[in-house]
């Protein structure tokens, strides 16, 4: 790599010769952009090596490693990060305008739970079934949020009575 940084008598490092002022004078610049670029072309890498160093997977490596644990033990905390899905607050739910969230509702005579589309102040199950019945649709309240709860992704609801296998 043909370098554009050079050293003074003094040790810094400058950028110039080939630069003139206004007047015709040579100018130099010295200062921490002209560090930054100098100790970049210390490395004598081009751009193209040093993005091909920074892969994901040597990413993870040194993260793991910096971290004491191991590369499959941060993906597999990352892939449960992604999968979380706790109970939205009402600043979440309202933040998802526009968008499907999994509702459950303890009232047993409405479905217990349903993908459910969220608007301005209320959220909408499209249609309801009971028994492969049509039955209409559920409109939840904001206001009335903690009475029903939503979430981001299904979660499996067991309804009284029902045992819960597996789990």
């Amino acid at each position: 790599m043909e370098r554009v940084t050079q050293k003074n008598e003094r040790g810094y490092y400058l950028l110039g010769d080939g630069i003139y002022s206004d007047w015709g004078v040579p100018e130099k610049f010295r200062g921490d952009a002209v560090d930054r670029l100098a100790a970049y072309e210390d490395t004598g890498l081009e751009p193209e090596e040093i993005k091909a160093t920074f892969t994901p997977e040597a990413v993870i490596k040194l993260a793991a490693q910096a971290l004491g644990t191991t590369p499959d033990r941060l993906r597999e905390l990352a892939q449960a990060d992604r999968e979380k899905n706790d109970p939205l607050t009402l600043d979440e739910l309202r933040g998802m305008r526009g968008k499907w969230v999994w509702v459950v509702s303890p009232d047993k005579d409405l479905t217990v739970s349903a993908w459910a589309y969220v608007g301005a102040n209320h959220v909408f199950t499209y249609w309801e079934y009971d028994n492969d019945e049509l039955v209409g649709r559920v409109v939840y309240n904001l206001c009335d949020y903690g009475a029903w709860i939503a979430y981001r992704n299904p979660i499996k609801t067991v309804m009284p009575g029902e045992e819960q296998h597996g789990v």
